[in-house]
């Protein structure tokens, strides 16, 4: 069975920009907004500790940026509502965004600061180390009344942000409310991912935090973790997602589940709860770089699900997408036409 979607023809590519499409430009699948931080990535090369490297390998990342580069791939509108610092680090971010076709509405400031993030990969038993270094970033200074969401939102089909916004302090979360109590009145559907980042703030916090912003959300992308976390107790994924549903007032929630079969193998299974659980075909993956899977997963379920496509093919999607994104080094998500269907290259490892 193919995909219910391709990558758009050509996808954006990194590098200077997209190659031209010789048929002209192809038709949008529709708008999708996200509002949130990208920070500047700095991985150690290798498996070096950071006590180690003589070179840093600079790329960009940030979780509600990299959704809407896998949505832009997957022939959507995007657009990334945000704040930057007006200096070379804060214009890095943006062309990033920009080259993968994703609009940038930011606020450029002046003095401010960009927010990094140092990665040591790791290998087994050692596991891969984030390091943040973001506190007091441009994106810290988001607030209510700075956007004009009903113009922001015209024509939007989807309104998405993560849990990480939230994390950037009460100013952020609250910016987050305000955006999804517009997208809600508007009619747009809302999108928002836990996330939860321990190193970033409390549970006690965080549980608080996804917990005022359920309510406004359409669809909840979590893990069991996640959803342990705000409910306060463990159990069965699904039953946790049924009362997280409950308390949230019944939006769909999208449960990740990736295990590791082999230290250099991922195995993907989203299952989609609303009334009922579906869960969707698996997908394994070799393990090149798991940064921003999650994201891509979301992405591709919320991409298919806004095309209409049933549950259970939306979940496998969304489980193709992600264990995909496990083989593209950096955060940004690079998917070529026809690469979704199960059945791509039948099996080989060379196509030549």
């Amino acid at each position: 069975m193919s995909s219910p979607f391709t990558a758009a023809d050509p996808a954006p590519r990194p590098g200077p920009g997209p190659e031209p499409d010789p048929a002209g430009p192809q038709p949008s699948r529709g708008r999708v907004v996200g509002i949130g931080e990208a920070l500047i990535r700095l991985t150690t090369p290798g498996h070096l500790r950071l006590e180690q490297a003589g070179t840093l390998e600079v790329s960009v990342g940030g979780a509600e940026l990299n959704a809407l580069i896998a949505l832009a791939q997957l022939g959507y509108s995007t657009e990334f509502v945000t704040r930057l610092p007006d200096n070379p680090l804060g214009r890095r971010v943006a062309e990033h965004a920009r080259r993968f076709g994703v609009g940038v509405s930011a606020a450029w400031e002046t003095d401010g600061r960009q927010g990094l993030y140092f990665v040591e990969p790791g290998a087994q038993p050692r596991a891969t180390e984030v390091l943040y270094d973001r506190a007091g970033s441009a994106a810290c200074g988001l607030a209510p009344g700075q956007v004009d969401w009903a113009a922001t939102l015209a024509d939007a089909r989807a309104l998405h942000s993560t849990g990480i916004t939230c994390a950037l302090g009460q100013g952020p979360e609250d910016a987050l409310a305000e955006a999804f109590s517009h997208a809600r009145e508007a009619g747009v559907t809302t999108s928002f991912d836990l996330n939860h980042r321990s190193r970033l703030w409390s549970p006690d916090r965080a549980a608080a935090a996804f917990r005022r912003m359920a309510p406004l959300a359409d669809v909840i992308f979590a893990s069991a973790h996640d959803l342990a976390l705000v409910l306060g107790r463990t159990g069965e994924p699904d039953r946790l997602a049924q009362e997280f549903r409950a308390l949230a007032g019944g939006p769909v929630v999208v449960l990740r589940d990736s295990t590791r079969p082999a230290p250099d193998r991922v195995r993907v299974q989203v299952t989609v709860v609303a009334d009922t659980a579906v869960t969707g075909a698996p997908a394994e993956a070799e393990v090149v770089d798991a940064f921003g899977a999650g994201d891509v997963a979301a992405a591709a379920y919320l991409a298919a699900a806004l095309a209409g496509t049933d549950a259970a093919m939306a979940a496998g999607v969304a489980a193709r997408a992600c264990a995909h994104m496990h083989t593209v080094p950096g955060d940004g998500w690079v998917l070529r036409a026809g690469e979704l269907d199960p059945d791509y290259g039948d099996g080989r490892r060379i196509l030549r």
